[in-house]
C-alpha cells in the first residue's frame, strides 16, 4: 500500500534535480538533497541505517561497468588526439563527407554502425568522435551533430540483433524474434521521418566558408600531427573488438593499449606531457584555431559526472531494493483498457522510472516483471508491451541528463545533453509514433478480454 513515505523519495528527487537546474547548481546536490530524504523516509518505513546504506552500496556496485567505461572512455581520447588518430580521420573524413548534409550523414553512418556493432557507446567512441570533429571543422553547431551522432546510435540499438538492451527486452517480455520483426513497422517509419528531418535541417542551416575552412584545416591538421593510414590501427582495433562481440570494458582497454603503443613510438612526447593530458586532457597548444578542434579527454572532465553517477546509484539501490518502484508503476497503470492510453501511461511511467533509476537496465526490469503479469492474459498483449518498451523505455536514458548513458555519450561527444536534446529526433519521436499506432492493437482483439 503505498503512503506518503513511499512517494516522498520520488518527489524529492524530482524537487532536487529541477533546484538544481533552476538555480545552475551541480545535479550531484540535488541527488544528494533527494538521497538524503529518502534515507529518512525509508527508514521510517522500518528499514536499519545500516540496512538502508547496504542497498546503497548494491546500487553504487551496480553503477561500476559504467563507472569504468566512462574511466576508460576519459583514458582513451587523450591518446587517440597525441597519437594522431582523430587528426587523420578527421583529415581524410573532410575529403570524403559531403558536410552540406553533415547531420542527415552523421544519422546515417552512425546508424550503420551502430547496427552492425550492436552498441551505442562503441559507435559514438569511434566513429562518432571523428564525425564531431569533423562537424567542428566544419562549423556545424555541436549539439545539432551530437543529437544526429546519439540518434543514429540508437537506432542501430533498437535494431540490431546483437543489441544487448533488444535482448533483454525480448527476454523479459516472452517477444520472438519474428513478433519483433512483424511489430517494426512504426521503429522504421520513425527512421525514415528522422531521416528527413536533419536532411531539412541541413539545407536550412548557413553553408558559408565551408570549402575554405575545410582546406585550411587539413593544412593545420597535416602540419602538426602525423597524417596516415598508421594512427588508425587503435580505431581498427576498437571497432574490430566491439564487431567480434567483445565487451565493452576489454574492447576499450585493447583500444587504449594500441593508442598508447602508437604514442609512444610514433611521437616525442615526453612522459610529464603524456601523463598531465591523460589527467586534464589533451591540448595542442599551436596558436592556432586547431587547438579547440583537437582536444578534450582527460580524467579530471570526468570526476563531476562519476560523482553524479555514484549517486544515482546509491540513490536507485534503496528505492530498488525497499521495493518502492514496483508499486508506484503498478499503481500509477491504473485499470486503463485502451490500448492507446496503455502505451501512452507506459512511455509516461518509463521517463518516471528512468529519471528515477538514473539508468537503462533497472527500468527495462521493473517495468517488465509489473506489467508482464497483466499482459499475460491478453491475446496479443506482450507484443504490444515488448514494442512499447523497445520504442520508449530503451531509449528515453538518453534525454535524462542525469542518467548514466546520457552523461556518458555526453562525455564521450563532449557536448551537454541539454544542448543536444533539441535534435535527438529517434529517442523523441518514436515513443509518440508508438502511442499513436497502438490504437492499430484494438482491431486485432488486444484488450478485448480486460473490456468485458
Amino acid at each position: 500500500m503505498m503512503n506518503v513515505l513511499t512517494v516522498l523519495p520520488v518527489l524529492s528527487l524530482i524537487a532536487g534535480i529541477a533546484l538544481s537546474l533552476h538555480f545552475g547548481f551541480p545535479l550531484y546536490l540535488g541527488m544528494v538533497f533527494s538521497i538524503l530524504v529518502t534515507l529518512v523516509s525509508v527508514h521510517r518505513l522500518g528499514y536499519s541505517w545500516r540496512t538502508l546504506l547496504a542497498f546503497g552500496w548494491d546500487g553504487v556496485k551496480q553503477t561500476k561497468p559504467v563507472l569504468l567505461i566512462l574511466f576508460l572512455v576519459g583514458l582513451l581520447i587523450p591518446l587517440l588526439m597525441m597519437g594522431g588518430t582523430i587528426p587523420s580521420i578527421i583529415y581524410y573524413g573532410l575529403s570524403v563527407v559531403d558536410v552540406r548534409y553533415m547531420l542527415v550523414l552523421s544519422f546515417l553512418l552512425t546508424s550503420a554502425t551502430s547496427y552492425l556493432l550492436g552498441s551505442s557507446v562503441g559507435t559514438l567512441s569511434t566513429i562518432g568522435l571523428s564525425l564531431m570533429g569533423i562537424a567542428h571543422t566544419a562549423g556545424v553547431p555541436g549539439g545539432s551533430v551530437a543529437g544526429a551522432l546519439i540518434s543514429g546510435a540508437m537506432v542501430g540499438e533498437r535494431f540490431s540483433p546483437l543489441s544487448s538492451s533488444r535482448l533483454l527486452v525480448l527476454s523479459i517480455t516472452g517477444m520472438t524474434e519474428e513478433e519483433e520483426r512483424r511489430s517494426n513497422r512504426p521503429a522504421l517509419f520513425t527512421v525514415g521521418a528522422c531521416t528527413l528531418l536533419f536532411l531539412l535541417v541541413d539545407l536550412l542551416r548557413s553553408q558559408t566558408g565551408v570549402t575554405d575552412m575545410i582546406g585550411f584545416y587539413q593544412e593545420l591538421l597535416y602540419r602538426f600531427f602525423f597524417i596516415g593510414w598508421l594512427p588508425l590501427v587503435p580505431l581498427i582495433v576498437l571497432i574490430g573488438s566491439f564487431a567480434l562481440r567483445v565487451r565493452a570494458i576489454p574492447a576499450l582497454l585493447y583500444g587504449i593499449a594500441a593508442a598508447a603503443v602508437l604514442v609512444l613510438t610514433t611521437t616525442s612526447l615526453d612522459a610529464g606531457t603524456i601523463f598531465r593530458s591523460v589527467l586534464s586532457g589533451y591540448e595542442l597548444h599551436s596558436g592556432t584555431p586547431l587547438d579547440q578542434l583537437v582536444r578534450g579527454g582527460g580524467m579530471a572532465s570526468i570526476l563531476n559526472v562519476l560523482v553524479l553517477i555514484s549517486l544515482a546509484g546509491f540513490l536507485n539501490g534503496i528505492l530498488n531494493k525497499a521495493n518502492l518502484l514496483a508499486p508506484l508503476v503498478d499503481r500509477l497503470m491504473g485499470e486503463t483498457v485502451r490500448p492507446a492510453a496503455f502505451a501512452g501511461k507506459a512511455v509516461l511511467l518509463s521517463v518516471l522510472v528512468v529519471a528515477i533509476s538514473c539508468n537503462q537496465t533497472i527500468p527495462l526490469l521493473v517495468l517488465g516483471s509489473t506489467l508482464l503479469e497483466r499482459f499475460s492474459r491478453l491475446e496479443g498483449g506482450k507484443v504490444l508491451l515488448g514494442r512499447t518498451m523497445l520504442d520508449s523505455t530503451m531509449l528515453i536514458p538518453v534525454i535524462i541528463p542525469w542518467c548514466g548513458l546520457a552523461m556518458l555519450m555526453a562525455v564521450t561527444l563532449g557536448v551537454p545533453t541539454v544542448e543536444t536534446l533539441p535534435y535527438l529526433f529517434f529517442p523523441l519521436l518514436l515513443p509518440i509514433v508508438t502511442i499513436v499506432t497502438a490504437r492499430s492493437f484494438q482491431t486485432a482483439g488486444v484488450f478485448e478480454k480486460l473490456s468485458r
